[in-house]
This record gives structure tokens, C-alpha cells and sequence, in this order.
């Protein structure tokens, strides 16, 4: 691909990463309003965030069976579009009944466009350049998880009506497909990814994943799914019981250390494979004395030296599993988003059984102990690739 086309295309799957990060976060951003203007009861209250979540599982069971048959960067596009419409139709939507629908068919979108987007990136470089490249796309995610939440709240907060918010961005996502269209044709732009009109049997998951030497990061990401979204979802609840709490959320301090990690990482002298097997296992343990010192100060500290330690670990992983799989790169980002999806699906879960038997933090210990599960089944895959 001719040098000025990489740029271009490469402006397309950034903007595109800070428009699912957008999406994602427009959930938590409207909850509360949503919450009172369906005059929501509280069993029905996750509704959505389940259909949500159902829709980019199956999202990402279908990559699996179209890969080699579309091209990515098409799919892609297919994946905005998709997202687009759910978005219009929860602006449309009567009913919660129409309103969740609409987030299947918005999760849906996302999920295609979760694994598409890293699919994407790795075909466009190799070697260290994909490191660093792919480290960019997650942190264009981190930097938009922070940024999005303040303009929603401040279109709120000017009064516009809730519901037009998704209009919004649904208008944002198709000026996306059709200016990389318009690009695209304007500079007569070629997609050169071979296609092979093979369709793929789902019993074959994990024998590909196996011939294509993913298992070990497959069960890596699998954990660190069940470690980060435990994190995410109870850290600030946990923080807020302890002494010497300050109005700095303790989320806040794992989102900045992400970012911060993925920021430096490419410029760190340790490959990328040492990383993922070593990072894990310090933040972990930095994770876990943060955890037994009942302090929010010390807690807000050392959890952004975590997040330092480990955050890099998904666009690392990515990028491993990609150059194992050049040739098809969509089959490594489906198998490690869908472990990761899953694991996000158990922990919540997980997490409220340990706090209603033991207390919340043996829910968050175990959150340090899948961060260095995570590192451990890195460290094997590391081991397995010297020996073969």
C-alpha cells in the first residue's frame, strides 16, 4: 500500500476507535435519565447493557464465520453503519422493549468493529511499528472513555433532550463511512487483502485457534477480562469504603495509568512478549498491596502504578497474535476479543458471589490474582514459541 494511502487509512481506523469508544461510554453517561424516563423498576435496569453485550457476542461468533470471505476495511464499514442505525432507532424507540433491541443491534456493530479495528491496524504494519501503532488505537479508546462522558453531559447540561444525544453520534459514525468513502474514491484508493470464499465451521474455533498458536493468549485475555472489568465495575465502590478518601475517583486513576502505559510502551526497550509476561505479574502484585493497605490515598497510587505496569497488555497481546496469524489477522483479534468479552461476562457475577459470602475485597483480590493468571498464561505461550 503506497505510503500517502497508510495515512489515510490509518486516520479512518482512529477516528473510528474514538467513535466505539464514544458508544460505549454514551451507556453510562445516559443511564440515570434513561433509567427515569422509562420509569425503570430495578431488575429491568441492565437490560440493556445485557443486550448490548449478547449483540457483540454474537458479533464476534460471526467474524469468525466470515473471515476470508469480505474484506475487513469493508466490514468495517458495514460495522458504522450498523451502529448508526441502532443509534437512530433508540432515538426513535417508544418503548424499553424498542430501546434494548436497538442496543443488540448497536452491540452487534460494536463487536464486529472491537476486532475488526485491531484487524485492521495489524495488516497495515509489522514488526515494531505494529507495537506502536496498535498502542495508539487503545489509547485513541482511553482518551475518548474520558473525554466523551464530559460532552455528553455538557449537551445535557445545555438543555438538549436526552434522546437526540444518539442521534448525534449516529450522525458522527455515518460522516465516518462516507467521508472514507468519498477518500477512498477520490484517491482512487485499491484494497489489495485477498479474498477466499471459504465459509468456516464453527467446531473449528478452537482447532484454529490452536494451529494458529493463540490458546495460551486466548486464556491470558480471558482473565485479564474477568481482572479489568472487575476493576472498572466495583474498584470505586471498594475505595469509597476506605479512609482517606478523596473526590479522585479511583477509576480515574486505572483509566490515566492506561493510558499512560500505552503511550510509553513503544518506546520501552522490552519486547512485546516479555512485557505481556512480566507486567501483569508486577501489577498484579502492586494491585494486591494496594488492596491490604485500607488507605484510599495509598489505594488511587498504587492502582495508577498497576495500570502502569499492565496497561499496555491488550495491544501487546493483539499484536502477538496477529504476527502469528498475518495471513488472517481477523481470526487473532476474534478468538482475543471474544475471550475477552467472556471474561468481562463472568466477572461481575464472580465478584458479587465473593462479597456476599466473604466481603468486597476478596472480590478485588481476585482481581490481582487474574492479573497474574493473565502474565502466567503469557509466559507459557512465551515458553512454548522458544521451544517450537
Amino acid at each position: 500500500m503506497k505510503k500517502n494511502d497508510r495515512l489515510w487509512v490509518t486516520a479512518f481506523l482512529l477516528l473510528s476507535m474514538v467513535f466505539l469508544s464514544a458508544v460505549f461510554a454514551v451507556q453510562g453517561s445516559l443511564l440515570s435519565t434513561m433509567i427515569e424516563a422509562y420509569r425503570l423498576d430495578a431488575a429491568r435496569q441492565g437490560l440493556a447493557n445485557t443486550m448490548a453485550f449478547a449483540g457483540g457476542v454474537l458479533a464476534l461468533f460471526c467474524a469468525f464465520l466470515v473471515q476470508g470471505r469480505c474484506r475487513k476495511r469493508t466490514l468495517l464499514k458495514v460495522a458504522l453503519t450498523i451502529c448508526a442505525a441502532g443509534l437512530v432507532l433508540m432515538w426513535l424507540a417508544p418503548g424499553y422493549g424498542l430501546y434494548t433491541a436497538a442496543w443488540f443491534i448497536t452491540g452487534f456493530g460494536l463487536g464486529l468493529m472491537d476486532t475488526l479495528l485491531s484487524a485492521c491496524m495489524a495488516d497495515l504494519y509489522t514488526g515494531r511499528q505494529a507495537v506502536t501503532m496498535m498502542c495508539i488505537l487503545h489509547t485513541a479508546y482511553g482518551l475518548s472513555s474520558v473525554f466523551s462522558p464530559m460532552g455528553y453531559a455538557a449537551l445535557l447540561g445545555a438543555g438538549l433532550f436526552w434522546k437526540r444525544v444518539y442521534l448525534i453520534i449516529a450522525a458522527v459514525g455515518l460522516l465516518l463511512v462516507f467521508g472514507a468513502l468519498l477518500v477512498r474514491r477520490l484517491l482512487r484508493m485499491e484494497d489489495p487483502e485477498p479474498i477466499c470464499p471459504t465459509a468456516a465451521d464453527p467446531r473449528r474455533i478452537l482447532p484454529a485457534l490452536r494451529e494458529g498458536h493463540l490458546l495460551w493468549l486466548v486464556a491470558a485475555i480471558f482473565f485479564h477480562g474477568i481482572f479489568l472489568s472487575g476493576l472498572n465495575t466495583w474498584i470505586n465502590r471498594y475505595a469509597d469504603t476506605l479512609p482517606g478518601t478523596i473526590a479522585l475517583p479511583a477509576q480515574s486513576c486505572v483509566f490515566l495509568g492506561l493510558m499512560l502505559s500505552r503511550l510509553g510502551m513503544p518506546f520501552l526497550p522490552i519486547k512485546p512478549e516479555k512485557y505481556v509476561a512480566v507486567g501483569g505479574l508486577l501489577g498484579g502484585a502492586v494491585l494486591c498491596i494496594g488492596l491490604l493497605i485500607p488507605n484510599g490515598w495509598v489505594l488511587r497510587a498504587l492502582l495508577m502504578v498497576s495500570s502502569l505496569l499492565f496497561g499496555a497488555l491488550i495491544p501487546c497481546v493483539l499484536t502477538l497474535g496477529c504476527g502469528r496469524q498475518p495471513q488472517n489477522t481477523l481470526l487473532a483479534t476474534t478468538g482475543i476479543m471474544l475471550a475477552l468479552y467472556l471474561g468481562q461476562a463472568v466477572s461481575a457475577p464472580v465478584i458479587a458471589a465473593l462479597e456476599a459470602a466473604i466481603s468486597l475485597k476478596a472480590g478485588m483480590l481476585l482481581c490481582a490474582l487474574c492479573m497474574a493468571l493473565c502474565s502466567l498464561c503469557c509466559a507459557a505461550d512465551a515458553s512454548r514459541e522458544r521451544r517450537a
